[in-house]
């Protein structure tokens, strides 16, 4: 009982100490907004690495100038169902397939009678990007030759191209529908295609946003027992500690419990702040258990290196290049941590077997240390160590 109230003192001592650590706060806040604005961040963040996902977005203030010399003309509908060609004459850039085939996309479209005109315009920002569609027919055997002058830095740009990419697509297929009959023996290959497009942000909420927020307060505990600990060293006050009733096991035990206790309370309340930003997060429960599990690894480790290193600077160092060594090898093993929450969060498997694993491998770096304190004799003060 003694051991353990002298556990819990330094552990209320060290608890107290946070509030006045500026950068965790600051770490707290920043995991906070991520949390909160996790709907903002994931349609922000995602279209970055896949632009595509902004394709179903409302772009109504994007101008697309168009201008052309064409025979395509539309008579009907959209839908590919009637069609005809007229030669030999030029028509108004309102009477073509293709401008048909965009005026019922989400662009607003600027006609233009040439390109000189178009273009005077598109350098005086007063129409985001051109298309220029050529002098030539359907049926016939020219290659059809499509011009799209776009913005060189501009996010316009990349949101132009994708709402171009149906329409030309329709038109494509159209093209190739008249053109394929002329090949003997031309039998098109059917295509089956998912009837529900998969979500473009699914992936990156899943491996990325989750495991990220439910990781990283672990990754900051590990930093903070080595602020524990050298603190004392550095300061002296680890030799007015031993002269009190407190053996140097509870001051170690009363660091490693604050540090391992903080990192699933913040996992837990970051669950809660992305399940009122409607992000399903199945098994939370068991998700805790593997973050307190991998958090206890983590401090073990960061005590390990502070209690021989007895440095700050060089624990802090030490325990960043190890813990960038196990970031790494997390994306070689199949069962690490982040995969494991990754499938724990879309209720993929059962995780019960490999949580006992990070279980038994937290205890038995715990049992070592242990151990090594045990038969360590002397401080670098050179007081006397005390187990």
């Amino acid at each position: 009982m003694s051991s353990l109230h002298n556990i819990l003192s330094i552990a209320k001592k060290d608890l107290k100490g946070l509030f006045s650590e500026k950068t965790l706060i600051l770490t707290i806040f920043i995991q906070l907004f991520i949390a909160l604005f996790s709907s903002f961040l994931v349609v922000g963040l995602t279209s970055f690495y896949d632009p595509g996902s902004l394709s179903e977005s409302d772009l109504k203030s994007a101008n697309l100038g168009l201008a052309h010399r064409s025979e395509i003309i539309l008579n009907g509908s959209t839908d590919g169902a009637s069609y005809t060609i007229a030669r030999g004459t030029e028509q108004s850039v309102t009477e073509t397939l293709l401008y048909r085939l965009i005026e019922a996309g989400k662009l607003s479209k600027v006609p233009y009678p040439d390109y000189s005109t178009a273009g005077s315009d598109f350098y005086r920002c007063k129409i985001d990007g051109i298309l220029l569609i050529p002098n030539t027919t359907i049926d016939g055997s020219d290659l059809i030759e499509i011009h799209i002058y776009l913005p060189k830095t501009d996010l316009k740009a990349t949101i132009l191209m994708l709402q171009l990419k149906e329409p030309l697509e329709r038109f494509e297929q159209h093209v190739r529908d008249i053109r394929t009959t002329r090949l003997p023996g031309y039998t098109p290959i059917d295509l089956k295609y998912p009837e529900k497009p998969s979500n473009h942000y699914f992936e990156f909420i899943y491996v990325v946003l989750i495991p990220l927020l439910i990781f990283t307060p672990a990754f900051i505990s590990g930093g903070l027992i080595i602020d524990f600990i050298t603190e004392e060293f550095e300061q002296k006050t680890i030799d007015l500690l031993l002269v009190s009733p407190v053996t140097f096991s509870d001051i170690l035990n009363g660091k490693i419990l604050v540090a391992t206790a903080i990192a699933p309370v913040q996992a837990s309340v970051w669950i809660v702040l992305l399940s009122l930003n409607r992000i399903s997060v199945q098994n939370p429960a068991m998700i805790l258990i593997m973050v307190t599990a991998v958090t206890f690894i983590l401090v073990l480790t960061g005590a390990f290196v502070s209690i021989t290193l007895k440095n700050r600077g060089t624990s802090q160092l030490f325990y960043s290049l190890i813990l960038i060594m196990l970031f790494l090898l997390c994306y070689i093993f199949q069962n690490s941590p982040m995969n494991l929450v990754t499938k724990l969060a879309i209720d993929s498997m059962e995780g019960s077997a490999y949580l006992a694993v990070y279980l038994l491998i937290a205890s038995f770096l715990y049992a070592v240390l242990r151990h090594l304190m045990r038969y360590q004799s002397r401080y670098r003060s050179g007081y006397r160590r005390r187990s």
